[in-house]
This record gives C-alpha cells, sequence and structure tokens, in this order.
C-alpha cells in the first residue's frame, strides 16, 4: 500500500510538471499564474493533462487489478463508463464490478479475458478508437398470424335436415351445400365407380351418393348424412337420368 499511495504521489508531481512543460511557457509570468492557482484548479488542471496523456498514450499506466484503489482507479471507471461497460457511479474502488466491466472490453477487443488492467489494456481503453459496448439490437415483434380457425364438425343430430326428394329436385340451385339425412337401400354402383345409386325410403326417390364406403353391398339397408352438391347423370337401360348428388360425411 505505501508504494502505491508514494508512486500517487509521484505521478501527482510529474503531472504538474508536464503541466508547466507543455501548457504554460516556462518564464516568470507563467510560474507566478501556477503559484496563484489553488488547489481544486491544480486538480482541475492535472486531471485535463492525465486525460490527454491517455488519450496519446504516453500515460504512465500502473497495472489495476481486483484490490486496487484510488484515482487511477477513478479514471478507469470513468472511462468505462462512457463506453458503456461500467453502469455505476465511479469510487475508485477495483471490486467485482469493474472486473466485469474490463472483461467486456477484452471480449470486444477478443483479449483474454481476465478482468486485469495492465498497462496494455488502458491503453486500448483510453484510445480515442476504443469500441464502445455494443446495442444489442432489439428483436423484432412477430407479425400475429391470422390462422384460419378450422370448420366446425356438422352434428348428425342437429345439423342435417331431413331430406325432402321434391326440395332439391324442383330449385337444385337454391339448396347447394345444404346438409340432410335419409335412409334408403343400396341398389347399385354407377357406371363411374365413384358413385352408389340409393332409394330413398321416404318417398322412394333416387339419390346418388359420392364418397360411399366401399364395405356396403348391394340390398344393404343404410343411413346416410351428406351435403348436397348438386345434380349428376347416369346411363341407365332407358338412357340418361338426372339425380341428386350428396357427398356422404356419415354412414350407419
Amino acid at each position: 500500500m505505501r508504494r502505491i499511495y508514494g508512486l500517487s504521489r509521484l505521478l501527482a508531481v510529474l503531472s504538474v510538471l508536464i503541466l508547466c512543460l507543455l501548457v504554460c511557457p516556462v518564464n516568470a509570468e507563467s510560474v507566478t499564474e501556477i503559484d496563484q492557482m489553488d488547489a481544486a484548479a491544480l486538480m482541475a488542471l492535472r486531471e485535463r493533462i492525465d486525460l490527454r496523456l491517455r488519450a496519446l498514450g504516453e500515460y504512465p499506466f500502473v497495472k489495476l487489478s481486483e484490490g486496487s484503489k484510488g484515482d487511477e482507479v477513478t479514471a478507469l471507471q470513468k472511462r468505462l463508463r462512457e463506453l458503456g461497460y461500467f453502469n455505476q457511479e465511479p469510487d475508485g474502488r477495483y471490486r467485482q464490478t469493474t472486473i466485469n466491466a474490463v472483461k467486456a472490453f477484452e471480449k470486444a477487443m477478443g483479449l483474454k479475458r481476465d478482468g486485469v488492467a495492465t498497462a496494455d489494456v488502458q491503453k486500448l481503453i483510453f484510445a480515442p478508437d476504443a469500441p464502445a459496448l455494443p446495442t444489442p439490437t432489439p428483436s423484432p415483434t412477430p407479425k400475429p398470424t391470422n390462422t384460419p380457425r378450422p370448420s366446425p364438425v356438422p352434428q348428425k343430430d342437429k345439423d342435417y335436415a331431413v331430406y325432402d326428394y321434391r326440395l332439391t329436385g324442383l330449385m337444385p340451385d337454391k339448396y347447394y351445400g345444404s346438409r340432410y339425412r335419409f335412409r334408403g337401400t343400396v341398389l347399385a354402383m354407377l357406371d363411374d365407380g365413384t358413385r352408389w345409386l340409393v332409394q330413398a325410403e321416404r318417398d322412394s326417390g333416387l339419390i346418388a351418393v359420392q364418397a360411399f364406403p366401399a364395405q356396403r353391398s348391394v340390398g344393404d339397408s343404410v343411413q346416410v348424412w351428406g351435403e348436397y352438391i348438386g345434380l349428376t347423370e347416369y346411363q341407365s337401360e332407358s338412357g340418361p337420368v338426372t339425380l341428386p348428388l350428396f357427398k356422404c360425411e356419415y354412414l350407419e
């Protein structure tokens, strides 16, 4: 501790001498001006000279590490705060916050991260082109996606009306997309193999059913829940026949 204190006093004396040589002409008037300055003015000048010497890389830096105290540490903390690495009030104590700040600077410079402010590290910190701590780029706020809601699954008990053959026969376009249920008997598979011919029990009307499960057989009694999708034709023995066409959605 005595060596550090003695070194600090030596640096103070050197700073004042350098001030006399660089700033003031060596004559009686300059000596008189310095003699007339109070302690606060002298310390302010000393701080300006020290700052300039640090920027020029000519300052007699001393190694600073955990446990160091004094003006050298305070100056280091002020500079690190200017660069964004130190976010506390400088107190002249080389503690963990200062160690972390030096490590962050060493990382930015690609140096070994040990948190020790050697003379070479301090020259880099006080250099005019020393890199400031990069400001993190905020992540863009993701735009909400308009995910389409799935269509509700039709319920057999409430979404299918009892089918009336006369409605779709008279006004087929009006009822397109409507859902109905009906009972009937499977009569045949139609000529293209994708439609089944069903005879409705209620009015004996003939209905073509698309997407009919293949496990059903001719002569089976079935109950169909489906969507009316228009009219279709099939070729009977007596000629073409127009039928209402349903897409099967449920089958029993």
